[in-house]
């Protein structure tokens, strides 16, 4: 593990402008060879794992206190064994990582003080070498605890294959596109549905076109539908709305240049696609983006994020930048600015995206440094925003707040502190984000409070056994806490 002297040298690296005054980004891998593929998780309470495969070695996670106070608080490394290509989502189980190696896809959980059992392996008969994955974690209980995507060449073309993670077990490979010739590597997201959302898997079927595809209750799937819009090819990434909204961020069609466009594209709660806004900003001559990633934030927030490649006319590479979007409000702000201190010839082209329970982005990609002895090995770098999170418990003024029981069968008790004087509201939310309840608050006069949930929500019907988020905001701050209720 890195120490804590060098994780601060890289903090204040990456924080010399201005720009990045309020954002921290640290170094936080220490493989001793190249790093690719970062994958990132977050789980209700702030806790992050980050993923990765070290070249010629295998897959690593880091898990990290990514909202405690203004840092990001790694713990050790852990190998999880040969392979490459991993992914990791949070589920109702906890953390669930994949990753390939051979034949197999290995998959375990884990929670936020380590991994439990040992991999399970997924066979699929089929050398996994060039395979890209996605995965997409369920968080509400149920039968699945995930979905994932395997994309494998063959030929001139792609397979799409798709497998079911549940609880104890996993359902087998099922071949879902077969010789497709656009390259897209297949994602997937989900829908709404009871008791458990569904998956819906994108590709690419044809040259500049992007379907997808819907599960069905008894495990079939739905015909494919076609997106109106001939503006997609190479690379997307998808995610999915509490309301059943779905948001697209792609690339345009593979050119035969190094030049490319990202664009943005949305399917409203009716099943209306929107047209595609463009989101690219030029910086050279041209201009190439990779690696789109895309996440809701708090309510109608969106998040977008990449890696952009430039080079003249005479084609030499130029700088390499990380473009960061925002919208808010329903306009897309060009924030990129903030990471402009972390950017290097040197990034890789992989990068991740997660967003905290409070709505907030969490960046992952890899850079290589070069010192006075010769070129590092590219590692991982993780940055979010410093001024919207705290430290519960570490001051007069600060949040503090606690549940029991916790799992709890019907009722469950809270207690905490705010600042004296502050307005305080206490609010019980889904993992989608909506707001289940709001428990009546009693205080001491001294910042000290108490409250108590019955388990029903704002009309009085018993709320699903499940995992909900106590939210506790005075005085302009906010800390968040995970309970279980049991039934």
């Amino acid at each position: 593990m890195k120490s804590w002297w060098s994780v601060i040298l890289c903090s204040l690296a990456c924080a010399a402008a201005p720009a990045a005054a309020d954002w921290f980004a640290a170094e936080i891998s220490d493989n001793l060879t190249d790093a690719d593929r970062p994958a990132l998780a977050m789980s209700p309470e702030g806790t992050a794992v980050v993923a990765w495969e070290e070249e010629g070695v295998g897959v690593w996670t880091q898990t990290v206190d990514a909202c405690i106070g203004d840092e990001i608080v790694p713990y050790p490394s852990v190998f999880q064994g040969a392979g490459h290509a991993p992914v990791v989502a949070w589920t109702w189980r906890g953390f669930l990582l994949v990753w390939a190696d051979g034949q197999n896809l290995e998959y375990r959980y884990g929670s936020s003080i380590g991994w439990g059992d040992p991999p399970q392996s997924i066979p699929t008969g089929r050398d996994l070498a060039g395979t890209a994955l996605d995965l997409q974690g369920c968080t509400v209980p149920g039968w699945c605890c995930g979905w994932l995507t395997c994309t494998l060449p063959v030929a001139a073309g792609v397979d799409h294959w798709f497998v079911r993670i549940h609880k104890g077990s996993h359902d087998p490979p099922e071949l879902l596109a077969v010789g497709l010739t656009e390259w897209g590597v297949a994602q997937v997201a989900q829908v709404p549905h009871s008791p458990q959302p569904l998956p819906r898997v994108y590709y690419f079927p044809e040259f500049t076109r992007l379907a997808h595809r819907t599960g069905l209750v008894d495990g079939g799937w739905g015909p494919a539908a076609t997106l109106p819009y001939e503006w997609y090819g190479a690379a997307c990434d998808v995610a999915a709305h509490a309301d059943g909204r779905q948001g697209v961020l792609s690339l345009g069609p593979q050119p035969t240049c190094p030049c490319n466009t990202i664009h943005y594209s949305e399917q409203d709660a009716a099943g209306n696609w929107s047209q595609p806004v463009t989101l690219l900003h030029e910086h050279d001559d041209h201009d190439w983006p990779f690696s789109p990633r895309i996440a809701w934030g708090a309510g109608d927030e969106l998040h977008a994020f990449w890696v952009q490649f430039t080079y003249n006319d005479w084609l030499v590479p130029g700088r390499v930048h990380l473009e960061y979007r925002h919208r808010v409000g329903g306009v897309w702000l060009d924030e990129s600015a903030i990471l402009e201190t972390c950017e290097r010839r040197s990034l890789g082209q992989h990068v991740a995206l997660g967003v905290t329970a409070q709505g907030d982005p969490l960046f992952a990609w890899t850079r290589q440094d070069t010192l006075i002895s010769g070129p590092q090995p590219r590692r991982v770098w993780l940055a979010r925003p410093r001024s919207t999170v705290g430290a519960p418990g570490m001051g007069g003024d600060e949040l503090e707040l606690t549940a029991w029981p916790n799992p709890g069968r019907s009722r469950l008790a809270f207690a905490g502190t705010a600042p004296a004087g502050a307005a305080v509201t206490l609010t019980v939310h889904d993992l989608a984000g909506r707001r289940v309840a709001t428990p009546a608050l009693s205080f001491d006069g001294l910042g000290r409070f108490a409250a108590t949930w019955d388990g029903r929500d704002g009309a009085g019907r018993e709320a699903p056994a499940g995992v909900y988020l106590l939210r506790l905001t005075a005085g302009g701050r906010s800390t968040t806490r995970r309970v279980v209720l049991a039934r």
